[in-house]
């Protein structure tokens, strides 16, 4: 599949694979479990919002570990097999250049030959910080 039918399929209508962590790749360091018991859960439906209910049975459990392992909920599982860099502005399907613009930084900022942390991604936003992994959630 191409990039762009890629980026527009969005989230799946299945699961993809459960990907292994990648011990080659440099890692965001570990964030100290500063999160009491009410934001973990406000963490855990923050990032179930996204997919259909019937998933989440098998997600809570995958995301919950990645915040207390890591930290932040990353969804390694989500993260695109196609190469992360800044293409073009126009290879980005989009409804205005503003989205294309942030869709071009994210992936420039995911490029393993420019990233200190390829597989995850720590973006800033008025003083909000927003974690992902460059998944095709964030495009659709």
């Amino acid at each position: 599949m191409d990039f762009k039918k890629e980026i527009l399929t969005g989230i799946p209508n299945e699961l993809p694979k459960k990907q292994e962590y990648d011990t080659s790749i440099n890692h965001a360091p570990i964030r100290e479990n500063i999160l009491n018991a009410e934001e973990k859960k406000l963490a855990l439906r923050n990032a179930l919002r996204y997919f259909d209910k019937k998933f989440h049975k098998k997600l809570i459990p995958e995301f919950n570990s990645e915040l207390l392992k890591y930290g932040r909920i990353y969804m390694h599982r989500f993260r695109p097999d196609y190469d992360m860099y800044a293409r073009p502005i126009n290879e980005y399907p989009h409804k205005s250049k503003e989205a294309a613009s942030i869709m071009l930084m994210i992936q420039n900022n995911l490029d393993k030959r420019v990233a200190q942390h390829p597989h995850e991604l720590i973006t800033y936003f008025s003083g909000v910080i927003t974690t992902s992994i460059g998944s095709g959630i964030l495009y659709s």
